[in-house]
């Protein structure tokens, strides 16, 4: 059974079958609830979903932080007031490792708000083969009742880590190899507050589901001439995914938007 609760329909219906490239290709994704839900729910995790894949955080080890690409070709877009009772959409992605389909599924699972999901169907346009880059429906199922099956860290973000573990929440130090501006400021940020959203399905170090509270999920940040700061009150998640997933997001925005000459991580 999954770990996580809200995902009794992947036992009767959930159909998957992708294989990932670095190449762009047309994903296609069918989320069907009970009813009608009281709250545009599924608009916001679809964005959850294109912004992890667009933050770095959905190739794991399989391909660069940078390659990732995610657009929403057709369907409920982040602020419509879509409210069911089934969801459809086409991506155009490129580089999401075949793993992240667990995070997308997880996710997923909210997006009836008040109603619950009854099924879920993801197909990507390429023909499937043998390989590891492709997956069916059994091969999730395998990963979403297994609390250790997360991405792992790109294994070359470009910059050193230095990794310290906490008792109680978490911090993260980046210095930057130039003056720290506004704008970089704000992307940094940025990328603090979505690092949380894009685990928040994770479990707990001991496999269980983890209840967010925003007042203390939510960073505080502080700054030097060079250096950016968060901190978190609460962080309750397992320490390895957690962290792979801040390093590749932090990879990207090393080669994206300014050099990191180094970055502590305290989880």
């Amino acid at each position: 059974m999954p770990v996580l609760y809200q995902m009794e329909f992947c036992a009767r219906d959930l159909h998957v079958a992708y294989r990932a490239s670095p190449a762009p290709q047309e994903l296609s994704i069918e989320v069907r609830t009970a009813g009608r839900a009281e709250f545009p729910m599924a608009p916001a995790s679809m964005r959850a979903i294109v912004e992890a894949i667009n933050g770095g955080a959905a190739g794991g080890g399989l391909f660069s932080p940078c390659d990732g690409l995610a657009e929403i070709v057709h369907g409920p877009a982040p602020g419509d007031a879509s409210l069911g009772p089934d969801y459809r959409w086409t991506l155009r992605v490129a580089a999401v490792a075949p793993l992240f389909l667990r995070n997308m599924v997880e996710e997923l699972r909210r997006a009836g708000m008040d109603q619950p999901v009854t099924g879920v169907s993801i197909a990507g346009s390429l023909p499937l083969d043998a390989s590891d880059l492709s997956v069916r429906e059994g091969k999730l199922k395998g990963w979403l009742d297994d609390r250790t099956s997360y991405l792992e860290a790109w294994p070359t973000p470009g910059f050193p880590v230095r990794f310290v573990e906490l008792e109680r929440g978490a911090n993260l130090r980046v210095e930057l190899g130039s003056l720290l501006t506004p704008t970089l400021r704000d992307s940094l940020e940025s990328l603090s507050i979505w690092w949380i959203n894009i685990i928040r399905n994770m479990v707990s170090e001991d496999g269980m589901e983890v209840l967010l509270h925003p007042a203390k999920t939510l960073p505080t940040f502080g700054s030097g001439r060079s250096e950016f700061r968060a901190q978190y009150q609460e962080l309750l998640y397992a320490r390895a995914p957690a962290r792979a997933a801040l390093v590749n997001m932090l990879s990207r925005f090393h080669h994206r938007e300014c050099a990191i000459t180094q970055a502590e991580i305290r989880l």
